[in-house]
């Protein structure tokens, strides 16, 4: 597909050998552990702590600052726009394993509303001064209890089920600072859980802007067709970011050959090799939103790192061809010269155009009564045959939201993976058009 007259030792591959080298197990064996997390990027550091698993990451787990832990907890603890507090107890009792002091810093290190919003989800507190306590319930396993300082009276509620319990994690803030906690409690009383909730999951959209990830409604701009008349040349410098490394969940599938890799490989400028670099990471993480999957899932997110790869590539081949049978001479730098003009995000805008009619083939074989009968058929009348869950899956992936090709694993059928080329369109095409002839016949 792709020329292959790369050098290999270029300023892009050693961008990915330095990502690559920021790994969890490595880190945790650095002699300078405290440098080496303080010198992560937010982004990095959570990747980092989910690819080792966080009761083998405590030790990098104390040493995150609190940008880093925030950007932890706000990547891993909200799904979409519900607060998950089974996530956060995940973290909470990851720090607990190295003593309640630890506990406490990092509970109160994060954002002050999700502190809030961890205790109107976990625990109901009573002032016995002015609130009509309600009879004890002697039927629940965790009794009432009383804080230290003898100020309030909690109950914990029905639906809690964690590992580090709301009254540990209590006692834990007391030891540390009774006044914040005596404050925190205060506080808790006052706002409505919802008011609470709406507050942190705008303070944390703020901050997953920061860290690189675009809303919902600017990630959907991913699957929108793309500008269909060339831009002028844009600025060359990176953009106002704080991410400025690629992480190395997203680096591992960058050194694959790929149109764009070989493209990215010419880049000399380091300044403007950063900026692509930087866009590469909002694309997918864009991508990521705009799947609407999770970022605790790092098979997932690797996964999605591919399919962001080959849809560019295939974005750049799609406006190279121009309608011809094959890649021109020298692929790869004129793919370089599309960087010049081209935003990472409108490239991976034409990949996703280029599959359109593929798209809009497999709705139209369903216009076949024939062919609807065989997609619709109930799963308990379906054959037993292994090939005919492939091709359901086949079809199945292309009619989804970005076409991506399925039915390619014997022992995987729904697994799935995007175009990467024109070649594999067009065999796609080949496919389907064999499969509707099959089953109308």
């Amino acid at each position: 597909m792709t020329d292959n007259t790369i050098v290999e030792l270029t300023p892009f591959r050693a961008d990915l050998i330095r990502s690559l080298s920021r790994r969890g197990e490595r880190i945790l064996a650095a002699a300078d552990l405290a440098d080496e997390v303080a010198a992560l990027e937010p982004l990095e550091a959570y990747y980092i702590v989910r690819e080792i698993g966080l009761d083998q990451a405590v030790p990098i787990l104390l040493e995150l600052n609190q940008q880093q832990l925030e950007a932890c907890i706000d990547l891993d603890c909200w799904n979409r726009y519900d607060f998950a507090v089974d996530n956060l107890d995940e973290w909470l009792t990851a720090f607990a394993l190295a003593g309640p002091e630890a506990l406490a810093r990092a509970f109160f290190s994060l954002d002050y509303v999700v502190q809030l919003l961890y205790l109107a989800q976990t625990v109901t507190v009573y002032d016995p001064d002015t609130d009509q306590v309600p009879e004890e319930d002697t039927e629940k396993d965790t009794p009432r209890a009383a804080t230290p300082d003898g100020f309030f009276v909690l109950d914990v509620k029905n639906e809690v089920a964690q590992k580090t319990h709301p009254f540990s994690l209590l006692d834990a803030l007391y030891q540390y600072d009774p006044a914040a906690s005596h404050q925190l409690l205060s506080a808790s009383r006052v706002d409505l859980p919802t008011q609470i909730e709406e507050e942190a999951l705008r303070f944390r959209n703020g901050r997953m802007e920061d860290i690189g990830f675009a809303p919902p409604e600017e990630a959907a701009v991913l699957f929108s067709r793309p500008a269909t008349r060339q831009p002028l040349p844009r600025p060359l410098k990176p953009t106002d970011n704080t991410i400025s490394r690629l992480p190395s969940v997203y680096a591992g599938p960058l050194v694959a050959t790929s149109l764009l890799q070989q493209a990215l490989s010419l880049i000399t400028d380091k300044e403007r090799l950063s900026g692509l670099e930087q866009e590469i990471v909002w694309a997918i993480n864009s991508a990521i939103i705009a799947y609407g999957e999770n970022a605790r899932d790092m098979q997932q997110i690797t996964d999605i790192a591919e399919r962001v790869r080959d849809t560019i590539s295939l974005g750049m081949e799609s406006l190279l061809v121009h309608g011809g049978t094959g890649l021109p001479d020298g692929a790869a730098a004129k793919a370089a010269d599309l960087l010049e003009v081209w935003s990472i995000t409108d490239l991976f805008r034409h990949g996703f155009g280029a599959t359109l009619g593929l798209q809009q083939e497999a709705r139209q074989s369903l216009d076949s009564p024939r062919f609807r009968a065989w997609y619709d058929l109930a799963e308990t009348h379906r054959s037993d045959e292994p090939g005919d869950r492939l091709e359901r899956a086949f079809v199945t992936a292309l009619l989804g939201r970005h076409p991506l090709c399925s039915g390619f694993n014997p022992a995987h059928a729904e697994a799935v993976k995007a175009f990467a080329c024109l070649a594999d369109i067009a065999a796609a095409h080949v496919r389907l058009q064999n499969l509707v002839a099959r089953i109308c016949r």
